[in-house]
């Protein structure tokens, strides 16, 4: 009897991470794959075993946030209410671009690369999903 109760309880399985970029559990991966700054993406559940690595990259594009400063400055200085409104916005996603991404990239056996993107301030909870995944992946 308490063999049975033992093999029940090694089979459950258990929640170590769930946040924006997916879930690791004992078992598995919930990853959403091809996930950006306005989109969902897909759910994908892949095996542990399945996964051969993990990576965590910050995407910055500093030529393009530095000319929608320059478009979002020189917008606001119309004095044009919708040119005004333009300009807050090429100036929000100006700093967004300079600030960086994080870009959680899992590589399965199969070579297949799953991105998914968040926003800048998400750039912890990326960090705490890869940091899940490899102690999961790298488990004595």
């Amino acid at each position: 009897m308490t063999d049975i109760t033992q093999t029940a309880t090694s089979n459950t399985e258990q929640t170590f991470i769930e946040n924006a970029f997916g879930t690791v559990t004992t078992k598995r991966l919930v990853f959403y794959r091809a996930k950006g700054w306005l989109s969902g993406g897909s759910r994908q559940d892949i095996p542990l075993q399945h996964v051969t690595s993990v990576r965590l990259d910050i995407s910055r594009s500093i030529f393009a946030g530095i000319l929608l400063l320059f478009i979002g400055l020189a917008c606001l200085g119309s004095g044009n209410g919708l040119a005004v409104v333009f300009g807050l916005i090429a100036l929000f996603f100006g700093v967004l671009l300079i600030w960086g991404s994080p870009t959680v990239v899992v590589n399965t056996a199969g070579q297949d690369l799953n991105v998914a993107k968040g926003w800048p301030w998400v750039r912890g909870e990326a960090t705490t999903f890869v940091e899940g995944l490899r102690g999961q992946l790298f488990r004595s």
